[in-house]
């Protein structure tokens, strides 16, 4: 981490850099081109119903990522601390720099809580 990058960061910030995550057991994804396709199964009641009747609705649908997702989701392995990803992140995508760690938090808090892609060990 760099003089600039260490003084940007938060001191509240600095407690969270050492949290570490791992992908849920249900997450699929695939890679394709660096690019995650997360897979998701539509699996409501209502769209079971739907396709008995023969109503054209696919079983699963994909989200892609952009290449700062793709990147920090193939990161988190259940070993790498959110500093080290950052690290990592910053190093791969210069741009990802400006910021770093406060937009990577807030991005781990969506995939966490909103999405359920990742859990905290």
């Amino acid at each position: 981490m760099t003089n600039e990058q260490r003084s940007a960061v938060n001191p509240e910030t600095e407690v969270l850099l050492d949290r570490v995550y791992r992908q849920k057991e249900d997450l699929h994804y695939e890679v394709r081109d660096g690019i995650v396709f997360v897979i998701t199964e539509q699996n409501a009641w209502i769209q079971r119903v739907l396709r008995k009747i023969h109503y054209k609705i696919p079983e699963t649908s994909e989200m892609e990522l952009d290449k700062y997702g793709s990147f920090i989701l193939q990161q988190i392995d259940g070993k790498r601390t959110v500093r080290e990803i950052g690290e990592n992140l910053g190093a791969a995508i210069e741009e990802a720099n400006t910021q770093l760690y406060d937009r990577l938090l807030i991005y781990l808090n969506h995939l966490e809580k909103n999405e359920k892609y990742i859990e905290l060990i």
